[in-house]
């Protein structure tokens, strides 16, 4: 829990300080407070300087260091009061190694962190993966394509329109990353993430498109009894090829994706690994149409189709659970313990979220004494909200409304 305090409240609250930090002392500037089960553990103290910030200090009781409580408390100070320009820290033996890990770098005397503005980190890292996917599956779409029509592989050739239609799937997610990462405007107070999940809805319903084409060919190929021509032996190294840098590709869309919670990136993850077990199926069905029957080509594109539906069908249930706002009950039993332990309120009730894209948007009711004056019971809420947007980093927006006990 973290707290703004004015001088009036620090000199209210002098023992509990002392209490953390025998060698405290009144200086000039904001205070921030960090609490844990509603207990002082560090306090921080932020002065402006014109452009700049300065960290006149920032203090841990040694009891609570070494478990990020003060870059806990660091970014709170940073998010709630910093918009833009610098942060300055002068040098000190005790704080110099944590300025260091937290990015400060190091001028004459003095440490500073610079423009605080807050960057797009998301949209750089998504559209850089997408541009990396759309690339390397324009490579593999050639490839397999010309190898399957090449070597007489209907397998190789169905996993070559797979990823054509993973190029068409890459490019609607950076659309997407594009249009989320508009500002939210009066008519859209929310935000436009929600684009997201539309687009990764859109994705499933290609693929599931994609997935009836091959099936419906490769069904009217064994119908024919056209399936006698035997694969060439050089399109396993195609199938090959394709196996190991969508194993690549899946890692990397996966990583971005969790790290900027970014669900249609994700979707197009699932999507990715899946084509390596596809291209996996296509080898063995090569394989075994050379030394076996030339019919298991046929059949092990109908496999790739099914598999393609599967995922298609998955991704869609996956992004309509966030277009309907789905509760997630481990969150709000989270959201709650956490109020319950670090405030004085007792009563917390009515907690829902939104999400829209990575961003949730979370309303909740919690009761106060009914004798709280409205600027103590609001002082008690704002608390609430900025220290819950600080530890939830998922969480963008908190709206608590204050109901009375009546006993």
């Amino acid at each position: 829990m973290y707290r703004i305090l004015t001088e009036e409240k620090v000199k209210k609250n002098i023992e509990k300080f002392l209490e953390i930090d025998k060698d405290f002392s009144i200086i000039e500037g904001t205070y921030f407070v960090i609490e844990n089960k509603k207990k002082f553990i560090g306090y921080g103290v932020l002065e402006k300087d014109n452009y700049n910030f300065i960290l006149k200090k920032i203090f841990i009781n040694e009891n609570y260091r070494f478990k990020s409580y003060g870059t806990k408390l660091l970014n709170f100070m940073i998010t709630s009061t910093i918009k833009k320009g610098n942060l300055i820290a002068y040098k000190d033996k005790n704080l110099n190694r944590f300025l260091e890990k937290f990015g400060f770098k190091l001028m004459d005397n003095f440490y500073i962190l610079e423009n605080l503005e807050r960057s797009s980190e998301r949209e750089k890292e998504g559209k850089k993966t997408v541009y990396y996917s759309i690339f390397w599956n324009i490579i593999l779409a050639i490839s397999k394509i010309f190898g399957g029509w090449y070597g007489r592989s209907r397998a190789l050739l169905s996993d070559g329109f797979n990823s054509l239609s993973d190029v068409a799937t890459s490019i609607g997610i950076l659309l997407g990353i594009h249009f989320s990462n508009i500002p939210e405007d009066e008519e859209h107070p929310f935000g436009h993430e929600k684009i997201e999940s539309i687009i990764g809805i859109v994705l499933g319903i290609i693929m599931i498109l994609t997935s009836f084409e091959l099936i419906q060919g490769s069904v009217e190929i064994i119908i024919a009894k056209d399936y006698n021509h035997t694969p060439n032996i050089t399109t396993i190294f195609w199938a090959g090829f394709s196996s190991i840098v969508k194993f690549f590709m899946y890692r990397q869309k996966l990583r971005v994706g969790l790290k900027t919670n970014n669900t249609a990136l994700i979707a197009d993850a699932k999507d990715s690994r899946n084509d390596v077990f596809s291209s996996l199926g296509v080898i063995l069905g090569i394989l075994l149409s050379i030394f076996v029957a030339p019919i298991f080509d046929t059949l092990m594109s109908i496999l790739v189709a099914l598999l393609i539906f599967k995922e298609g069908v998955a991704v869609i249930l996956e992004t309509t659970d966030t277009i309907l706002d789905k509760q997630d009950p481990e969150l709000i039993k989270e959201i709650e313990k956490y109020i319950s332990e670090n405030s004085e309120v007792t009563n917390i009730h009515d907690i829902m979220m939104r999400q829209s894209g990575d961003n949730i948007f979370l309303s909740l009711h919690i009761r106060v004494p009914k004798n709280m004056t409205v600027y103590e019971a609001h002082t008690i809420s704002e608390e609430i909200e900025e220290s819950i947007i600080t530890d939830f980093p998922e969480i963008k927006s908190v709206i608590i409304h204050v109901d009375y006990l009546i006993n």
